[in-house]
């Protein structure tokens, strides 16, 4: 007999989504490397910029711009027909964010094609318009809630098809690279999972100016080397390309947004 008040939970399709997702990323052999970063002068230049950016914007742009410098970033591994890596010769950053979806929370990703080249505003509106409507603006995840009908030998065949056999199938539907984080609420990511070739994800600001950054990847693709680098070309851009743009804000300079 059940205690009364219990009850059982049908998996929502979103739930389903996340559950293949998770499954997806189960074999994917995962190491992360993380740095401390001063930024104390980027935050100034955060806190005076009109308006203000978001953290996720600028760290997509700034790595996104170390990616695009470094095509060891831009691979992923391919198992069928046999063991190979991919090169992508685009940049798409896929954006864990949560929203609202028929009355229950969900975690959807938002891709963003060549932030590297994008204004920080227009990232943070694409998020936006993409967070407010998930299932009208993103036609990955109304194509994985469709999916979310099939039995789940059939759906979880059609995600190791997607992840193992196309590179180019794989870096549409995954992205080149992933952001995520819970800085907001204090508090840190780990080390996520998922079935992409890495993952960018920071802490909460302490109040010395001071954030941990972690990068989690597949270690099939590359080594703790060229995640260290990236991690300090990374805080250099954060230094350098990002102040620039968030004075040019300060100035009233702002850039025009693109389409899509």
């Amino acid at each position: 007999m059940g205690r009364t008040g219990d009850r059982v939970v049908a998996l929502s399709r979103a739930r389903r989504v996340m559950c293949d997702f998770l499954h997806a990323s189960m074999r994917v052999p995962l190491v992360s490397v993380q740095k401390t970063m001063d930024l104390p002068a980027l935050v100034a230049a955060r806190h005076a910029a009109q308006p203000r950016p978001s953290w996720c914007s600028m760290f997509t742009k700034a790595f996104a711009t170390v990616v695009a410098a470094t095509p060891e970033l831009r691979r992923a591994f391919l198992a069928f027909p046999f063991e190979r890596l991919y090169q992508s010769s685009d940049i798409v950053a896929d954006i864990a964010v949560e929203c609202e979806l028929a009355d229950e929370r969900a975690v959807v990703r938002v891709p963003i094609k060549r932030p590297d080249s994008r204004s920080l505003l227009d990232i943070d509106r694409r998020i936006a318009l993409c967070k407010g409507d998930p299932v009208k603006e993103l036609s990955c995840y109304r194509s994985a809630l469709h999916l979310a009908r099939l039995p789940r030998w059939l759906r979880r065949s059609c995600w190791w098809l997607v992840q193992n056999v196309s590179g180019r199938w794989r870096s549409r539907y995954f992205g080149t690279f992933g952001v995520t984080s819970v800085g907001n609420f204090g508090v840190d990511s780990l080390r996520p999972i998922a079935p992409l070739t890495s993952v960018l994800h920071y802490g909460a600001l302490d109040a010395r100016g001071q954030m941990t950054v972690r990068l989690t990847w597949d270690h099939r693709v590359f080594d703790g080397v060229l995640a260290a680098e990236a991690l300090v070309r990374l805080e250099r851009v954060l230094h350098t390309d990002m102040i620039q743009e968030l004075s040019s804000l300060r100035a009233g300079v702002l850039p025009l947004p693109r389409a899509g």
